[in-house]
């Protein structure tokens, strides 16, 4: 302990010598830190000290501690386990890792801690303590093993180009044939009305795998142009699988989109989502769905095969409160109609996000999408293959000011750029909304 004590001072003191910050030089010690339930301080030294001190049985159960009370559960074990193979009657470094795999959601390997506790014949008041945790695990066990949640949510805003159309009043076809369009083809400004309904069950036939089903509503109303109403449903289910920092996801999916109350698109198909996650904050992920799309009868030469592949990696930063976010994705639709070949394309794209917790209780997110489309085949009427540059940018603030209620307001703004004049166009949304979780 005195050993661990001076090493602590000395490298405090080469950290005071290299200037750390202010925050760090009040604090006289690590366990200083712990003492005080100063827990995300004492995480950020210990982080720095890791290095030179791990293996130190009194610096790890520290550092254990602090990085459990911080939300590093994962770290929390590697040290907690450290210091008992160095001390393997360290009741109390037992308990503490009892408490870190149950923030990860191994109820077995926490029960089988607390259990070593409680042979151990600790003190009533530790005993107590246990209790509750043994408590706390049949409770868990059971939510873990079923699992249900939902949401209703409801906004209003404003959409400078409801039907992405162009501002221009006609073209003029390769041919040399000038065309007026009509109002429905050009760009029209609407104010709107949108509820969303959301439900999610899980069913884990072990701690490790189960099947899950889900379902969402949307319905989008706009004040002045009905012609543009929208009504989507999507329905979900499939098997997971969970352990270790791993995930796979097999899901089935369907939507239901109708346009003006009545059927236009309809799509079919299977997801495979792979991630992995590490003990330092960061997410990898893989991506692919293969789909069918179809349309109403009228539109039917739209139909496309649809197969789309991607990768992302997410990475969270506790001290600056962010987590950052960026993925990748290409994907090609073929055309199931001869006569709607130049509906076929391939496309590809980059996705970025950044999510900010200020406080507690708030969060901005920012979003931005870049994506190259090319179509299959040349356009018939403009006797070009299509290209386009799409961008999209994004920004929400959300509030949850009760635990189950949260208010948003948000912006974005899209920009297409085509080869084919009539499908360049520019939008901008903002909205306020509200929403309940049950």
């Amino acid at each position: 302990m005195d050993g661990f004590r001076v090493r602590l001072g000395i490298f405090t003191a080469l950290l005071i010598a290299g200037g750390i910050s202010k925050s760090v030089l009040a604090a006289e010690s690590l366990e200083a830190l712990v003492e005080t339930a100063q827990y995300q301080a004492a995480y950020e030294l210990a982080k720095s000290q890791e290095l030179d001190l791990a293996g130190e049985p009194q610096f790890d159960f520290l550092y254990g501690l602090a990085a459990l009370e911080t939300g590093h559960p994962q770290l929390a074990v590697f040290a907690l386990e450290r210091v008992l193979v160095a001390e393997p009657q360290d009741h109390r470094a037992r308990l503490e890792l009892g408490r870190a795999y149950f923030a990860l959601g191994d109820f077995e390997k926490s029960k089988e801690l607390f259990e070593q506790v409680l042979a151990a014949d600790p003190p009533q008041r530790v005993k107590d303590n246990v209790q509750l945790f043994m408590d706390k695990l049949q409770q868990r066990s059971k939510q873990r093993d079923r699992q249900f949640s939902s949401r209703v949510g409801f906004k209003l805003g404003h959409d400078s180009n409801i039907n992405s159309a162009t501002t221009l009043n006609s073209i003029t076809l390769p041919v040399g044939l000038t065309l007026e369009l009509d109002d429905s083809s050009r760009e029209l400004s609407d104010s709107f009305a949108a509820l969303d309904a959301s439900v999610r069950y899980l069913q884990l036939l072990r701690k490790d795998m189960g099947y899950f089903i889900s379902a969402s509503f949307n319905e989008h109303q706009n004040t002045d142009y009905d012609a543009f109403d929208t009504r989507l449903l999507g329905l979900s289910g499939g098997y997971v699988y969970q352990a270790n920092g791993y995930s796979v996801r097999l899901p089935l999916q369907y939507q239901y989109l109708q346009v003006d109350a009545e059927f236009f698109r309809s799509s079919a198909g299977l997801g495979l989502e792979w991630s992995k996650s590490t003990q330092t904050g960061s997410q990898f992920m893989l991506f692919s769905q293969w789909a069918q799309q179809r349309h109403a009868d009228a539109y039917n030469v739209r139909d496309v095969d649809l197969g789309l592949f991607g990768l992302g990696v997410s990475h969270s930063y506790p001290s600056a409160r962010l987590v950052f976010s960026l993925s990748a994705y290409s994907a090609r639709e073929k055309s199931k109609q001869a006569a709607g070949e130049h509906f076929g394309r391939g496309y590809r794209g980059l996705r970025l996000g950044l999510n900010w917790t200020p406080r507690l209780a708030q969060q901005f997110q920012l979003g931005v999408t870049v994506q190259q489309v090319e179509h299959d085949a040349v356009h018939p009427l403009f006797s070009v293959v299509r290209e386009d540059d799409y961008a999209q940018v994004s920004l929400d603030w959300v509030w949850r000011f009760r635990p189950q209620w949260s208010f948003s307001a948000g912006t974005s703004y899209s920009q297409n750029d085509s080869n084919i004049d009539i499908y360049t166009y520019k939008r901008s949304v903002l909205s306020l909304g509200c929403a309940y979780d049950f």
